[in-house]
């Protein structure tokens, strides 16, 4: 009848605040044959949805903040809502469809049905067709959307025999009195007994004291967050660069790709890994943008300036086990490195990312970032929310750099091979103007960069530094 949320999934819809919004996904491109068309979409969707019954689950939250969502199965579930299609103007290239995809992140999931979309475009340059896909943080990972894009594809053009379910879907209601009493009796709310009663009232008429016992006791609780928001406080702060305004709600979005061969071999040249030598082409990325940006007006009346520090990245880390490869929800850890944007030398950049991450890996920062992303779920959302937005209100890191190690053989949906697919990371507290999602499919590396549109330099001063560390990188592989 109900699934609980995992600690981060509840973070990441409390995160959802103001110009947050915390839907991630990808484009996938397709061959021009076989024509890839909605109803296959639909009909491919519908032969496997039984297998992940997640995506025909809603929220249900429960009024005041009190007791956390949970998931619900929605007796309302329309598939063809959720399956879009759409069409790009002429001429249909990158620049088109990375339009497309940012003013789609620019506006958020209905909360009130299952929360994914799934949009096929058409018009790509070359009569090419894509699918964007779009799910709440809260329902998937990275490596968790790896898995609903496995519920699309498959491994050879012949599409893999799937068994129809055993019943037909029947969606059970919801019953949110048996929620909060089951939520009262667990061992890690009893010493919050008195939020839960308040609760429980507030399912009964007398709503004045209902709110007054229920503020009350979120008053109590918010002390118990206390140490937490110390331990984000005292992370050194990331130096000021235009990327770290308050950004607004409206993103744009750009797409780069390379080859998975040059990035091993580079990475071989200079002792790194394939992590290593794609931060490193980050790294130059962000340096040309720095460079570009001096003289630009930061908050407070200030303007950018040579840094005195490099500047950090928030690299999220998966620390999902064998047995749970195939479960949605978040299973992440989050590491800051720093991005030695000092070293115009790329085999020395990557050598010292190699070496950052190497004592990264050996300490105990992974099992702390696993701590700090399970605290928000030690409380109630009320208080959850609060430690979310000192996060955010704590200068920690510069931007997000997300990157999945993906299928390296072609996939296909019914006979349509994928030809790339580049991941889309969200704009994460909201002094957060830019990510860069990496994504290794079939032998190339697909890069998907997220950014605020009012950022100024604008995106495309971003892409340009991007294709210039490209370029450095193809030069140190010959």
């Amino acid at each position: 009848m109900r699934e609980e949320l995992t600690p981060s999934d509840r973070g990441s819809l409390m995160a959802e605040r103001g110009p947050i919004n915390m839907a991630v996904g990808g484009v996938m491109v397709f061959e021009r044959k076989p024509v890839l068309t909605r109803a296959t979409v639909i009909e491919r969707i519908s032969e496997r949805l039984h297998l992940i019954p997640r995506l025909r689950q809603r929220l249900e939250e429960p009024p005041l903040g009190i007791a956390s969502p949970v998931w619900t199965d929605d007796v309302n579930f329309d598939l063809e809502w959720h399956v879009r299609q759409a069409s790009l103007p002429k001429p249909g290239g990158e620049a088109e469809l990375g339009q497309f995809v940012g003013r789609e992140f620019s506006h958020r999931l209905d909360r009130s049905r299952p929360l994914w979309e799934i949009t096929l475009i058409e018009g790509l340059e070359g009569n090419r067709r894509a699918l964007v896909l779009k799910a709440h943080h809260a329902l998937v990972d990275g490596m968790a959307a790896l898995a609903l894009g496995a519920l699309l594809l498959d491994p050879t053009a012949e599409p893999m025999e799937i068994a129809p379910p055993e019943q037909e879907w029947a969606p059970l209601p919801y019953d949110m009195r048996k929620h909060v009493t089951k939520l009262a009796t667990t061992p890690i709310t009893r010493a919050a007994k008195p939020v839960f009663e308040g609760m429980l009232r507030a399912l009964d008429p007398s709503p004045r004291r209902a709110v007054t016992d229920a503020l009350k006791a979120a008053q109590d609780l918010r002390k118990a967050t206390d140490v937490a928001l110390e331990l984000a406080k005292n992370r050194p702060t990331a130096p000021m660069l235009p990327l770290n305004r308050t950004i607004s709600a409206n993103r744009r979005y750009a797409i780069e790709h390379v080859d998975l061969v040059t990035v091993k071999k580079v990475g071989k040249l200079a002792g790194g890994t394939v992590n290593d030598t794609m931060l490193a082409v980050v790294t130059g990325m962000l340096a040309r943008y720095i460079s570009a940006a001096e003289g630009t007006e930061l908050p407070g009346e200030a303007r950018m300036t040579p840094l005195k520090r490099n500047p950090i990245a928030l690299v999220p880390v998966s620390v999902r086990t064998e047995t749970e490869s195939g479960e949605l929800g978040n299973r992440i850890s989050t590491v800051f490195v720093d991005l030695p944007v000092d070293e115009p030398d790329l085999l020395k950049r990557i050598a010292r990312i190699h070496a950052e991450m190497s004592t990264i890996k050996d300490s105990a920062a992974i099992r702390a970032g696993e701590i700090m992303v399970g605290m928000t779920g030690l409380a109630p959302p009320l208080v959850s929310g609060l430690l979310v937005l000192a996060m955010g209100s704590v200068r920690a890191f510069n931007m997000v750099v997300t990157n999945l190690p993906g299928p390296q053989v072609p996939l296909y949906m019914k006979g349509v091979r994928a030809t790339e697919i580049y991941p889309l990371a969200p704009l994460n507290p909201s002094n957060q103007g830019l990510t860069v999602g990496l994504l290794s499919y079939n032998g190339t590396v697909c890069m998907g960069v997220l950014a605020d549109r009012d950022l100024e330099p604008g995106l495309s001063v971003a892409v340009e530094g991007l294709e210039a560390a490209l370029a450095e990188l193809h030069a140190a592989a010959r």
